[in-house]
């Protein structure tokens, strides 16, 4: 095995690929990255936080004079307490507490701007009070020396500002929220490509065969494989943290602060190593079972996303990390390292996480260890013909992930510009362009990679009745799952009703919500995804794999749960009925459902506590009629 390790270490010094992964890559470009990202986040986080925000101010005749300028404002709204109130348990619950303080010696009364950055949503609520409150205080001075003939006067007159979190904790903060991302996006680049270069390289080589069957033993070659890729994993971990601490010790613009005590730094270590042997370990058990280089690099995109989405996860503040921990391991490690930047104690949370890891590690390197001893590792397909064979199923993810990054750049990018003309044209042309591209990639009729056939009629009604129901059971269980993941506040604020959609009249939000929805998401995945995919996974297989797909396109992993199962149910009326049209059916039916809910409540026609939206005795008949209608769906297709 030392003889192994020994060679690889040699090979892939060699390597100039290899020197950027592991060397260049955690201790130079990823810092300087993360620290530009950082200032460009900081310097934006006010314009990209908007919505609803309760602050609270003392119940002064000064104070009231000022937020008099509030009233119908949409998103500032004021409470006003008793003077004296502890700031400090205010600002438990409220994102700043506004006071005022007297002056002797120039005889003027100064406005306080009370707040605590130790939390992400709170913080944020803050900055959009303090420039909301900065606006108003210029406001009443123009106003004041434009009544005494001066229009031109010089001094900016502003609230004073208090932030009760030091410095170092606002640093922290800071630095807390996009260390534990970059950690990990840096372990799955090094450690994928790595894995793919000492394990898929020996097959493209055709060196593989032959060193398997050398004199040494199997377990040694295997072992010392798995292990120059850990080692590489571990290496570029302690690199990176190196880095930051250069950063922050030497550049001033882009200072990270990870000045960890002791304690600190002894739950970080093992956590950070674990997770380094966790990625490493799933490195390598996937380069296992792919078969040559290429189908590693089409496979890396998703992989990358799935890390990404998973880290981001374990940041959002409100996710719990000591519950469930034993189902997402990245999330709580993300998550734990978040803890341990900020400077909380963390020490039941470290050794779960650790122990979780390495639970997972073993599982991957006892599953890789058995698949390299076997003679399946030295089978090979590298026929890339999509017209003849198909995609394979690491260039089916690929498509995938391009297709979701380029909805999530350019979809989001015009639909912040506009939200209404965003949807449709991120509907139209992202959407729509695929289907345009598939047909023309797979050289098949629009008929058949959109599955544009003919149906039963039996499933018009069921579709019907699906759309209408099926929300009701989806939602009872993603309740209990939120028990486990709870979803942060922030994630809660979004309101549909509350954007450009709420201004539409119903005819046409049904029409963007509903009517285009049906037709491109469902021609995109129960039609190109289905189609392309049929062939290499099972039934059962196949509809969890496209209904998570469909959960993840939406981008919220807090509610993937509730897309993917409805993706589910979707793709097994495709399925079962041969044709997309019941899905579009069904899809339509659930979307303009929503939207006749959501304009009812905003009309004051029926409230929130309506049978139709929180009855559950309601929910519970609805689930009794989605499972046996789906029994009938699943026997009716058997017979």
């Amino acid at each position: 095995m030392r003889k192994i390790l020994k060679y690889e270490i040699k090979q892939l010094l060699r390597d100039k690929k290899t020197i950027i992964l592991v060397f260049i890559l955690p201790l130079v470009i990823m810092p300087l990255i993360n620290g530009l990202l950082n200032k460009v986040i900081n310097e934006r986080i006010g314009e990209i936080f908007s919505g609803p925000t309760e602050f609270v101010s003392y119940d002064e005749p000064f104070l009231k004079e000022i937020f008099t300028r509030l009233e119908g404002d949409s998103i500032f709204s004021v409470v006003y307490t008793p003077s004296g109130a502890s700031v400090d348990s205010l600002l438990e619950k409220f994102p700043a507490v506004v006071t005022s303080e007297f002056s002797d010696s120039v005889k003027t009364r100064t406005l306080v701007v009370n707040y605590s950055s130790k939390k992400d949503r709170q913080n944020f609520q803050a900055v959009s009070v303090i420039r909301k409150l900065r606006n108003i205080r210029k406001d009443m001075s123009g106003e004041r020396y434009s009544s005494i003939g001066i229009k031109d006067y010089y001094k900016n007159s502003s609230p004073e500002i208090r932030n009760i979190a030091s410095p170092e904790e606002m640093s922290r903060t800071r630095s807390a929220g996009i260390l534990p991302v970059t950690i990990i996006i840096v372990l799955v680049i090094g450690t994928f490509f790595i894995s793919n270069y000492v394990i898929l390289g020996e097959k493209d080589n055709n060196t593989l065969e032959s060193l398997l069957s050398s004199g040494i033993k199997r377990r040694d070659i295997i072992y010392g494989k798995m292990s120059i890729v850990m080692l590489a994993g571990i290496i570029m971990s302690v690199l990176e943290l190196i880095s930051f601490w250069l950063y922050a010790k030497f550049t001033a613009n882009l200072s990270f602060d990870i000045g960890l005590g002791a304690f600190q730094t002894g739950c970080l270590i093992p956590v950070l190593l674990s997770l380094s042997l966790l990625i490493s370990s799933a490195s390598v058990f996937l380069s296992c079972r792919l078969r040559s280089s290429s189908s590693g690099q089409l496979l890396f995109l998703p992989v990358m996303l799935f890390y990404l989405l998973t880290a981001l996860m374990g940041t959002f503040e409100g996710v719990s990390i000591t519950r469930g921990f034993f189902l997402i391991p990245v999330v709580n490690s993300a998550g734990v390292m978040k803890e341990i930047f900020r400077g909380d104690p963390a020490i039941f949370s470290s050794v779960s996480v650790t122990v979780l890891n390495l639970l997972y590690s073993f599982m991957f390197v006892r599953s890789s260890s058995g698949y390299l001893n076997s003679e399946d590792i030295l089978e090979k397909n590298t026929d890339l013909d999509i017209v003849k064979k198909g995609f394979s199923k690491g260039a089916v993810f690929t498509v995938f992930a391009l297709l979701v990054v380029s909805y999530m750049l350019v979809g989001g990018y015009l639909q912040d510009r506009n939200i209404v003309s965003g949807l449709i044209l991120s509907q139209v042309f992202i959407l729509g362009g695929f289907a345009v591209v598939m047909r023309s990639v797979t050289q098949k009729p629009f008929a058949g990679i959109l599955k544009l056939k003919k149906f039963d009629p039996f499933y018009i009604p069921a579709a019907l009745i699906l759309g209408l129901s099926s929300r009701y059971p989806i939602t009872l269980v993603s309740e209990q799952l939120l028990k486990v993941f709870p979803v942060p506040d922030i994630m809660k604020e979004n309101d549909i009703m509350g954007t450009a959609l709420g201004d539409l009249n119903i005819i046409a939000a049904v029409f963007v919500i509903a009517v285009l929805p049906a037709f491109f998401e469902e021609f995109a995945f129960r039609g190109i995804f289905l189609s392309i995919m049929e062939k290499k996974y099972s039934k059962v297989p196949l509809l969890l794999i496209t209904g998570l797909m469909f959960g993840l396109m939406h981008m919220n992993i807090f509610t993937v749960f509730e897309t993917g199962v409805l993706g589910v149910v979707l793709g097994l009326l495709t399925v079962s009925s041969g044709s997309v049209f019941p899905a579009v059916i069904m899809h339509f039916t659930n979307n303009a459902f929503s939207v006749i809910l959501m304009f009812l409540i905003k009309d004051g026609r029926i409230t929130e506590d309506s049978f139709l939206a929180s009855d559950i005795s309601f929910a519970w008949i609805m689930t009794v009629i989605t499972v046996l209608l789906l029994f009938a769906i699943v026997f009716r297709k058997r017979s």
